[in-house]
């Protein structure tokens, strides 16, 4: 299967707001979501939800030591170098040479495993954008949920000295010597994942009871850690909210609550904005986070000049129905193709990447063949 798949978040100058978000997030009521798959607009053409996610290294061999040890697990045996004249055209990287392994993990919220996409390109020039921060624009990160404690997995990097944590300084993690709530770590080539565990109930304490079903995003709704261990989410800095959800939700037909900005407070720093709406996993019922994410520092700041096959660069791909109809939507909302004459024909269907109008991140859209 080739499917070209794409994703940074925390800054210590928003931790205050980032912790009581999170706490929130965790203490309200969560849902298990059963939806219809997301309508993009209307005519013909849906956005069947998150399919995959894709990312850029610099050695793939490390990465796939990385990503093995956070519990990812390699589908066959990674690609030969070779000039793809089919990838190349979908990435608009003409005469590269490219190798692929393609990696999946247990889905929080579906028994359908998550796919994540690694790719080295060589023969072209590239940039490493794996020195941006968490909270600048275009970086991104992705979330796992585990089990209980965050702190066996930092053992399974460190063992095999590839343990990298960002200086955080996240309150609420866990004290030392005792169970990690949440961590953030990064990748060989700087990419932010996040850890956050599913806690044992206190001695005494009752099982969590049930989820709540709802089918809206809703603050009070969402579900944080999903049903089980995980894939769970997927973040993206933006630049401005109300652009970004235009897009996201407008066309590509996530499902997010009404964008309420953070009020200002006399005497204290502008506060971030994080939008928490989801996307189905594709074809299935279960609702795959995608956070967009504005800090008040990027304010009046343009977007890094990353290029598609750049180490440490992320997109996101969308199963869609119809992909004609669904790109020429995204045409009309002002995304920029990046795919040689735009949808392109590949081994498992058709497909074309895009970046998003707002602050450009990478989006594929994938239509399976028949």
């Amino acid at each position: 299967m080739k499917i070209m798949k794409t994703l940074n978040f925390i800054s210590l100058r928003n931790l205050s707001t980032i912790v009581i978000a999170v706490a929130l997030a965790i203490t309200l009521p969560t849902v298990v979501i059963a939806q219809t798959p997301a309508e993009t607009a209307n005519g013909p053409g849906k956005v069947l939800g998150i399919a995959f996610q894709g990312h850029q290294v610099s050695n793939l061999d490390q990465s796939i030591k990385f990503y093995e040890a956070i519990d990812f697990h390699l589908s066959g045996e990674p690609g030969d170098w070779q000039v793809d004249e089919a990838v190349n055209r979908l990435g608009g990287t003409p005469g590269a040479e490219s190798r692929t392994a393609i990696m999946t993990i247990q889905s929080s919220v579906s028994d359908k495993p998550f796919t994540l996409i690694l790719r080295e390109y060589r023969g072209i020039e590239r940039q490493n954008w794996g020195h941006l921060s968490s909270s600048d624009l275009l970086s991104g990160h992705i979330d796992i949920t585990v089990q209980d404690d965050c702190n066996p997995w930092l053992e399974k990097l460190k063992a095999i000295d590839m343990l990298r944590i960002p200086e955080m300084n996240l309150a609420g993690g866990g004290s030392e010597g005792g169970p990690r709530r949440f961590v953030f770590v990064q990748d060989p080539d700087g990419w932010y994942i996040e850890l956050f565990a599913i806690m044992p109930p206190a001695p005494g304490e009752p099982p969590p009871g049930p989820k709540v079903s709802n089918s809206t995003a809703t603050f009070e709704n969402i579900d944080r850690l999903g049903k089980q261990p995980g894939f769970n989410h997927i973040g993206l800095n933006v630049v401005d909210p109300v652009k970004a959800l235009a897009f996201y939700q407008d066309v590509l037909g996530g499902d997010y609550p009404p964008f309420t900005p953070q009020p200002a407070v006399a005497g204290e720093a502008p506060r971030m904005n994080m939008l928490n709406g989801w996307f189905p996993q594709a074809t299935r019922d279960g609702n795959l986070r995608f956070e967009l994410i504005k800090f008040p520092q990027n304010e009046g700041k343009q977007p890094p000049p990353q290029r598609f096959a750049d180490i440490s660069v992320n997109y996101t791909g969308f199963q869609v129905t119809d992909i004609d109809a669904v790109y020429a939507r995204t045409k009309a909302a002002g995304a920029i193709t990046v795919s040689d004459g735009g949808i392109v024909n590949v081994s498992d269907g058709r497909a074309v990447i895009l970046r998003d109008p707002d602050v450009g991140g990478f989006v594929e859209l994938w239509e399976p063949a028949k």
